[in-house]
């Protein structure tokens, strides 16, 4: 490095050749050649000049004019996203979670049409009903039971009958009783069954014995009858077979105890049968009884001598108990 000169110093070149090459160039195209005054000292290129105050200007004219663009430029591209946006298909709106209150599919509800009430007919004439019985929904004793009648209540009747069954208005109802159990008048109302202290006087003052003496009536009954059986069969007919028509006893495919031979009809009504009746029950342990039925009444061993229970309707007399006492034996 040489001596006192600045490291960083520029070095200056003398411009001998390129100044030669144009005086050339100038000749060999035969024009005139114009030769600028050079300076005294050569040239340094790598110096920096000072700009001038209009590169200055230049300068700044294309930095606002680059700004310029770059706003025009900003806007147009703002420009273009809206216009991309206002092209674009508007999305579907979402589906309402809450189902719609009145869904257009689902048909419309049909009226449930007002039932017509059944007339009532025509009450005709009264009557009055001989004994308890139920009043039934149509003529039959296996149809619905709507009501009942004491014993000597009066009904209303229409007029209308069907295999002997009368039909009537009760409680603004029509119905049927069977017409075996009503009467054009009045009847005087059974006897209630004896108090059970009343009862046992009158077995203390009028009870016959037990006997086992065989019995006329019906004697081919007694073959097919239990020996409990048997002996209901015999007292009964010893004390009281003057009052009865009949005794009854195996009934074959009875499910009942007709079918094994424990139980006995004794054919008889009104008040000879509850004679034979409290007659059966006064000596029920003897003769091996289990439960006695009579006038739709039902009373069973070991209960007090009055504890007669009302049975359901059956529809019938005989069906019902009312032309014979039923006893059935262990």
């Amino acid at each position: 490095m040489a001596r006192g000169r600045h490291r960083n110093a520029p070095v200056r070149r003398p411009l001998v050749q390129p100044l030669l090459g144009v005086v050339v160039a100038g000749t060999m195209l035969g024009g005139p050649l114009l030769v600028a005054a050079m300076p005294s000292q050569p040239v340094e290129p790598d110096v920096p000049t000072v700009p001038t105050q209009a590169a200055e200007a230049d300068r700044a004219d294309a930095v606002e004019l680059s700004a310029l663009r770059a706003r025009e430029d900003a806007q147009a591209s703002r420009s273009d996203a809206r216009s991309t946006l206002s092209a674009s298909p508007s999305p579907s709106p979402e589906p309402s979670a809450e189902p719609s209150a009145t869904p257009s599919a689902s048909p419309s509800p049909t009226a449930t049409p007002t039932p017509t009430p059944t007339p009532v007919p025509e009450v005709v004439d009264e009557m009055w009903a001989t004994q308890a019985v139920n009043v039934r929904s149509s003529p039959s004793a296996g149809s619905e039971r709507i009501g009942s009648l004491a014993g000597a209540e009066s009904v209303g009747v229409t007029g209308e009958s069907a295999d002997g069954w009368l039909q009537v208005v009760l409680d603004e109802r029509a119905g049927w009783v069977n017409g075996s159990y009503l009467a054009d008048a009045k009847p005087e109302p059974e006897p209630e069954p004896e108090p059970a202290a009343q009862a046992e006087e009158a077995e203390e003052a009028d009870d016959p014995a037990v006997s086992g003496a065989s019995c006329s009536k019906n004697p081919g009954i007694e073959s097919s009858l239990t020996s409990n059986a048997r002996a209901v069969y015999r007292a009964v007919c010893a004390a009281y077979g003057g009052s009865v028509s009949s005794f009854g006893g195996l009934r074959p495919g009875d499910s009942g105890d007709h079918g094994s031979g424990r139980a006995v009809d004794i054919m008889v009504s009104g008040q000879p049968g509850w004679e034979i009746a409290r007659f059966v029950q006064a000596h029920a342990g003897e003769l091996g009884v289990t439960y006695v039925i009579y006038e739709q009444q039902i009373w069973m061993a070991g209960s007090s001598k009055g504890a007669w229970e009302w049975m359901e309707d059956r529809g019938g007399a005989t069906a019902n108990h009312y032309d014979h006492v039923h006893v059935s034996v262990r």
